[in-house]
């Protein structure tokens, strides 16, 4: 009888060792199971931040790029007429000193939203790859260099108008006399050699800030489909600002 029970007993531990492995085995299965998926839903997280943060950073990239060209081709302007006022073929006439109007440069540089520069910056790590963080950065730096470009291009601009102005007045009876004054001043043939030189920096940044943003496009996968969403966003946005812009 004794020999019975203490079967018993041994039989019983048996079963509660065994039931407390696969109890173990359970609970660390399903501590594995919650940590994949964890890791999962932080890999889709890190996923959907990328696509936010790399869409948002070639919209503004685009932005930028196609504010450039714009301001790029005004200066070109300016500087074609100069170059027309003074070849030998141009004739002075009474409007010659309006023409001159045309060669000082005044546009403006519209500022876009600097949180995505600082959202690229703070969650940047989410771009894994360094060939396009380091294109992205060299954008945002030539961005920079033809801002300053033309920012200083515009105040000499705005100081060579007044002293257009001045040339008007002064010469209102006289146009021909004024343009011929005005062509000769100094401070004209300075302000021209600055934007000259100007403009030819913008005109190279701006070639290789459109190669940089293509190659972004082609190493980033962004999502096609919401690039284009954000686009067109811009392009409205942008369209009722300049209209703004123009009115006042």
């Amino acid at each position: 009888m004794a020999e019975e029970n203490s079967f018993k007993e041994n039989l019983n531990w048996k079963k509660i060792s065994i039931d407390a492995v696969n109890t173990i085995i359970a609970t660390a299965i399903g501590i594995i199971i919650g940590l994949l998926v964890d890791k999962w839903r932080e890999n889709i997280s890190n996923q959907e931040n990328y696509q936010k943060v790399i869409v948002a950073t070639i919209n503004n990239l685009e932005n930028y790029q196609q504010q450039i060209e714009k301001l790029q081709a005004s200066m070109q302007g300016a500087e074609d007429t100069f170059d027309q006022l003074m070849s030998d073929e141009y004739e002075f006439t009474d409007e010659t000193l309006d023409d001159m109007g045309d060669v000082i440069f005044v546009g403006d540089f519209m500022q876009q939203d600097r949180w995505i520069e600082e959202n690229f910056i703070t969650n940047g790590g989410f771009i894994e790859n360094t060939d396009l963080r380091l294109k992205i950065g060299n954008v945002y730096s030539l961005i920079d260099l033809c801002k300053n470009k033309i920012v200083t291009t515009k105040d000499a601009g705005t100081k060579m108008t007044e002293k257009y102005l001045a040339y008007v007045v002064e010469y209102s009876n006289k146009q021909t006399e004024g343009a011929a004054k005005l062509m000769q001043d100094k401070d004209f043939i300075n302000y021209y050699a600055k934007l000259t030189m100007s403009n030819d920096d913008v005109k190279t940044s701006l070639a290789i800030i459109k190669d940089l943003t293509a190659e972004i496009i082609k190493l980033s996968d962004a999502d096609q489909t919401e690039l284009n969403k954000m686009r067109e966003s811009s392009k409205k946005i942008n369209d009722i600002i300049n209209k703004k812009r123009g009115e006042e």
